[in-house]
């Protein structure tokens, strides 16, 4: 029987029995999984794309939305604006173009807004030229000639960019005050008898130089580069057929470093025409407004909707700048190659007999614009009554005096001043924490942008995390002033919170995190994530055991970049702050509108020291995160 079961059994496997076909599925149509399909599948649950989807709707909210929210409210009545412009007919959430109407042709256009514009563009544009001037002649000493005292020299040229531009203008504002507009004289008139004329006390002349000198270590820095990677060759060959030394630089060296020159030229007038602080301190008390001043003023006064026209009015003219640099660089950037495969050598110019003069003239600028104003500031902070410059008027006071009846109307001295302590916790605080999250967020968005190149979803993003660069710092906080001021959805209302500052300072400083994180993850190759990926391992470890450890010196360069940028914000934060929220900078301005000279110039001393001490610590960590991946 066994047998006869395995014999048929075998018989049945050889020769089976047909059985009838099985019913065939209903076809899938146009839904049926095709390669293609899968793939798009597998594409839409990959992390890159998942985090892409976030960014964008995120800083769709945090960038775009606000600006079509300031657009929108530029054309629609509230309650207030009626209130306020007293028009009848008006009804709230109506259309109008009332506003636009007042701006560009009201009775008071031209005070309100031609004016201010006119000296925005003026200051602005003299200012970023001298600056270019300057720092690119000092790069060129620095990088190109043997000037002595050259490794001292470099950092020490970039303290007046890195120290508070509010330091810059109180120490003008100390040297040549004017009894007519300040109460007490300035450092000149005490010491030599003579009153500074009006025009050198306040006005376009002062803003232009105290601007000039803020962002000359800017245009310092971009020109150095320019001529550290310029070949020598050219200018060689130049010598050898007879050309002089001023030939050469005027023909050959000055036009090749001519996009980087143009670039800090876009780059700093940008910056000036937006700039708050010194045009509110050397300009307003002799009634020049500029843009920045103007805004400040609209919305101190209730005049919201006019306020955010010129934001708008800020916005576009810092848009049409960055075009216009991009078409006049894009195009020819090839035409100013210097460095090939061929081998590069730089050549250091000898001044011969002039060596020690230029070095005296260096360093006398050195001490003009860099440590004299510090220590005119520093003077400042140990004179008992404003004015008096005596070595008898000389007190510590308003740095370790406790509350005091004959000074500052009671107030505590520096370390005592909760008011102080408190600001300067908030301004480490958000400096830190902004920081670091700009940094983070950088970093995943540079690695989404680059290893996703080409893609969709990669260029929106781009593009995206690049527009806060448009936006001037008094603008972008008139616009989240707009956006957060009332609750929408559910998002609560953020004004007068920590959580604003945060969220604000991480948008204006994201584009300098996305290109410094871009750049670090583009010198990464793909095979290790590749190699990983055979491994079995997820995008998520990919990311935190390969990406994030060889990425970390362009993130410390970023968190380097946003806290001295941060510790000296003030136009960011001016319309933003609350007395819970306050920060050091603004707090100097208002000791600044008290006739406080000896709190403000205190304050901004902390902000340099606490930069200088935050940039040394940063940049020791990035020594030893580069070592540590050497």
């Amino acid at each position: 029987m066994f047998s006869m079961d395995v014999k048929n059994t075998r018989a049945q496997v050889v020769n089976p029995i047909p059985l009838e076909p099985a019913p065939s599925r209903p076809s899938a149509g146009p839904w049926r999984r095709t390669p293609f399909l899968n793939l798009a599948l597998a594409r839409l649950r990959s992390p890159d794309l998942i985090l892409a989807a976030i960014f964008i709707v995120v800083l769709s909210y945090l960038v775009l939305y606000p600006l079509l929210e300031l657009i929108v409210r530029s054309f629609t009545w509230t309650e207030r604006d009626i209130r306020v412009f007293r028009v009848r007919g008006a009804e709230v959430g109506a259309p109008t173009l009332f506003f636009w109407r007042e701006m560009f042709a009201g009775l008071n256009s031209t005070e309100w807004f031609y004016a201010p514009l006119w000296n925005s563009l003026l200051t602005g544009g003299i200012s970023a030229a001298l600056a270019i001037a300057i720092g690119s002649i000092l790069a060129w000493l620095v990088t190109r000639t043997d000037l002595p005292g050259k490794v001292w020299l470099r950092p020490v040229l970039t303290l007046p960019y890195i120290v508070p531009s509010f330091a810059i203008a109180l120490a003008w504002e100390a040297l040549f005050k004017s009894p007519r507009y300040g109460g007490t004289p300035g450092l000149l008139q005490a010491t030599f008898g003579i009153e500074p004329v009006a025009w050198i006390s306040h006005g376009p002349f002062p803003i232009t130089i105290t601007l000039a000198i803020h962002y000359s270590p800017f245009a310092f820095l971009l020109a150095s580069a320019a001529f550290a990677s310029l070949d020598a060759e050219m200018e060689e060959s130049a010598a050898l057929l007879g050309a002089s030394r001023y030939r050469i630089l005027r023909r050959i060296t000055l036009p090749v470093i001519a996009p980087a020159l143009l670039a800090a030229f876009i780059l700093s007038f940008a910056k000036t025409i937006g700039t708050f602080s010194m045009p509110y301190l050397l300009g307003v008390p002799v009634q020049y407004h500029t843009i920045s001043t103007r805004l400040f003023a609209s919305l101190a006064r209730g005049f919201d909707a006019l306020a955010y026209v010129m934001a708008l009015v800020l916005i576009v003219i810092t848009a049409v700048v960055l075009v216009v640099s991009q078409r006049l660089l894009g195009p020819n950037a090839k035409r100013y190659q210097t460095i090939g495969g061929k081998g590069f050598r730089s050549q250091v110019t000898k001044l011969g007999q002039w060596r020690w003069p230029v070095f005296g003239a260096v360093f006398m600028f050195v001490l003009i614009t860099a440590i004299f104003p510090l220590a005119l500031v520093a003077y400042q902070t140990v004179m008992g009554t404003s004015g008096q410059w005596g070595l008898d008027n000389v007190t510590l006071h308003y740095w370790i005096g406790g509350s005091d009846p004959k000074y500052a109307s009671g107030e505590p001295g520096l370390i005592h001043n909760p008011r102080i302590l408190g600001a300067t916790w908030n301004t480490l605080k958000l400096a830190v924490l902004a920081s670091l999250a700009v940094a983070a967020v950088g970093l995943l968005i540079g690695y989404i942008t680059v290893r996703n190149r080409g893609r969709w979803s990669a260029r929106v993003l781009d593009h995206l995390s690049f527009v806060p660069f448009l936006f001037p710092g008094l603008a972008l906080a008139a616009m989240y002033l707009s956006l957060f001021a009332v609750p929408r959805g559910p998002i609560p209302a953020l004004y007068g919170t920590f959580t604003l500052l945060v969220l604000i300072c991480v948008v204006d400083r994201l584009p300098y995190g996305v290109r410094m994180g871009a750049s670090a993850v583009a010198q990464i190759g793909t095979e290790l994530e590749e190699a990983a990926q055979l491994q079995g391992a997820s995008w998520f470890q990919r990311f935190r055991r390969i990406i994030l450890p060889l990425a970390v010196p362009g993130a410390v360069s970023a968190v380097m970049v946003c806290f001295v940028g941060l510790m000296r914000e003030l136009s960011l934060f001016i319309l933003l702050i609350t007395p819970s929220t306050q920060v050091l900078m603004t707090l100097g301005l208002q000791y600044t509108s008290q006739n406080l000279e000896q709190f403000s110039n205190a304050i901004v001393l902390v902000v340099a020291a606490i930069t200088v001490i935050g940039e040394v610590i940063i940049w020791r960590l990035t020594r030893m995160t580069q070592g540590g991946h050497g």
